[in-house]
């Protein structure tokens, strides 16, 4: 018996965000980190290239493209599931993700358990990776 893990890659531009959430989720077993990022183009590369299961995509970037990324994945073959992050909730911006079938609009500051439950969620229901 094989064991399938879930692959996750992390997109946020501070890095130290970016450490957090990665020691945050490697305390999950059967979560995968595969890569980490600040840059959106690395990213597109990364998912075209290791085909993650799940994005954590923080939301408040300073160019304002996360939301035109997701769009932009929403176009690719090998489409990952996707979490947005965000530091402070805006009604406006959760409405503009829900728009391209992004319900995971969390705070940056959720439980790790509710985070890593989101994640699970995502690739069992979603994506299909077997309980």
């Amino acid at each position: 018996m094989t064991e399938q893990y879930v692959r996750l890659l992390v997109v946020d531009e501070n890095a130290a965000v970016r450490r957090a959430l990665v020691l945050r989720l490697t305390r999950a077993r059967d979560l995968r980190i595969i890569g980490d990022t600040s840059s959106l183009e690395n990213a597109a590369v990364m998912i075209a290239e290791q085909r993650p299961d799940v994005v954590i995509l923080e939301s408040k970037r300073r160019d304002g493209a996360a939301l035109p990324f997701c769009q932009r994945l929403r176009k690719m073959e090998c489409r990952p599931a996707i979490v947005v992050l965000t530091s402070f909730a805006n009604e406006d911006e959760r409405l503009s993700f829900k728009h391209l079938g992004i319900e995971h609009y969390l705070l940056k500051d959720i439980d790790t358990e509710e985070l890593i439950r989101v994640v699970r969620s995502l690739a069992h229901n979603e994506i299909g990776i077997s309980q």
